[in-house]
């Protein structure tokens, strides 16, 4: 939803990004919302060739995806791909949309 809701997701992780490579020079990077906990420890956040969608299967769905495409929740994305990506969509204010857009990216 476009506007200018009190909440924009999509600018938060961009502003964490950007402080997290004055910390060091990461390469990878895991964003997560934070109500989602890894109900199991073996699931490994690292980097692969394409972005990666580790929220496959929440809870709060039945374990399954919403929808087909979606990519909310927990995602991992390389330096290299989020700056091809030009990282998350700023124009979305609320919940909702900018996981879409990224997917779509």
């Amino acid at each position: 939803m476009l506007g200018e809701d009190t909440f924009n997701r999509a600018k938060l992780l961009n502003v964490g990004y950007r402080e997290a490579l004055k910390e060091a020079a990461y390469d990878c990077f895991i964003f997560s919302d934070v109500d989602l906990i890894p109900m199991d420890d073996r699931n490994l956040y690292h980097c692969y060739d394409q972005p990666r969608h580790f929220a496959i299967a929440m809870d709060k769905f039945g374990f399954r995806l919403p929808y087909a495409g979606y990519f909310g929740g927990v995602s991992g994305l390389s330096k290299k791909q989020f700056l091809k990506i030009n990282g998350f969509p700023n124009e979305y204010w609320g919940w909702g949309g900018e996981d879409d857009d990224i997917y779509n990216r």
